[in-house]
């Protein structure tokens, strides 16, 4: 298959057309664009009387961050964070969030987030140190984010509530318990925001410093699977696009076993659906009920595949590619720089630090 030619997913009439974070690749894009419409929809849900007079109109009604910035407006950083932090991170896969919820410590958290960054902005801007500084560890397994100095998280006024409340979610359903979280401020003085479960001040100042503070009799994290289950943290939800009823994620599921189980070669459309029992054109049409296209989902299980089998380190790139079914590692690398902005040689030697 040509990863190259145009893969064109059109949504449901009357569905978002929404497209954010495009600069970080097509599965971080896919990955978060389905969390903030998830994120929009559960702010409209739990503050009704908020939207219930919208003003919004047109495009900008269907945009979740103009639903988000509303939420924003009128009960300010408390809401954003705490509703963040409910939904934590999405079930979805992406290989920069898949990396980061594998890790097995606090510093190797800290390490992956900042080689990651620094991998994306050396290809996209050819600024090796770009990034770095986003994310650093203080003492007991402190965690200081600047989100400021990173997008998308400096874009909006309510993305640094945001930040801290999915990093605050995500750590919590680590077994991490979060005792306090401080807004560290250029030119005034620093101030608590989050005590023992409790959002406690009104306003984050955009530019200020956020510091995690993990409560210490909990500051491990789990063994063996990292900070998420790999159910959790590797399954394809996100691109989903209003499935048609219960038997659309059952026959993604099974077409998605076919996939994985293929090596050198991922079956074409036609070897895929003769084996599900299906004709070529029903299967295409059922994934495209979905809002999926079977070339799109055949590049997101190859790049899920290699994703974990470097996070393993025990192949060489030119073995991770054949069992992944790219045709040569060249492939490879194409498909990981469009869809995560990285390399894989660049995600190996970030894994082997």
């Amino acid at each position: 298959m040509n990863i190259d030619a145009k893969i064109s997913i059109e949504p449901q009439q009357g569905a978002e057309n929404v497209r954010v974070n495009e600069p970080l690749g097509e599965a971080y894009s896919a990955y978060w664009n389905w969390w903030l419409r998830h994120f929009a929809k559960q702010a409209e849900a739990r503050f009704p009387a908020i939207y219930g007079n919208s003003v919004l109109q047109g495009t900008e009604a269907k945009d979740p961050l103009s639903r988000i910035g509303m939420l924003y407006a009128s009960r300010g950083c408390g809401a954003v964070f705490n509703l963040a932090r409910a939904l934590g991170r999405p079930a979805g896969f992406d290989v920069i969030s898949h990396l980061l919820t594998s890790a097995q410590s606090m510093p190797d958290l800290v390490n992956r987030w900042s080689g990651v960054l620094a991998l994306q902005a050396s290809f996209r801007f050819h600024e090796s140190g770009q990034g770095k500084d986003f994310i650093s560890s203080v003492q007991r397994n402190s965690l200081v984010l600047s989100p400021y100095k990173v997008r998308p998280a400096n874009q909006k006024p309510f993305g640094p509530a945001m930040l801290a409340g999915v990093v605050t979610g995500t750590l919590e359903s680590a077994g991490i318990h979060i005792q306090d979280i401080w807004a560290v401020s250029r030119g005034s003085a620093s101030r608590p925001i989050y005590r023992f479960g409790n959002f406690v001040d009104g306003n984050l100042d955009f530019d200020s410093d956020i510091l995690i503070i993990p409560a210490e009799e909990t500051s491990g994290f789990k063994s063996e699977i990292g900070m998420m289950s790999s159910a959790s943290s590797l399954s394809f939800r996100h691109l989903l696009n209003r499935p048609q009823g219960p038997g659309t994620n059952r026959l993604l599921a099974r077409v998605v076993g076919v996939l994985e189980l293929s090596v050198g070669e991922h079956p074409g459309l036609s070897s895929t659906a003769s084996g599900l029992g299906l004709s070529p054109r029903s299967l295409s049409r059922r994934l495209s009920e979905a809002g999926l296209g079977y070339a799109r989902l055949a590049r997101f299980v190859r790049l899920r595949k290699a994703t974990r089998m470097m996070a393993s380190g025990d192949c060489c790139l030119d073995e991770i590619a054949y069992q992944a079914s790219y045709s040569d590692r060249h492939h490879m690398s194409r498909d990981f720089r469009k869809m995560a902005q990285v390399t894989p040689a660049g995600l190996r030697e970030l894994l082997a630090r």
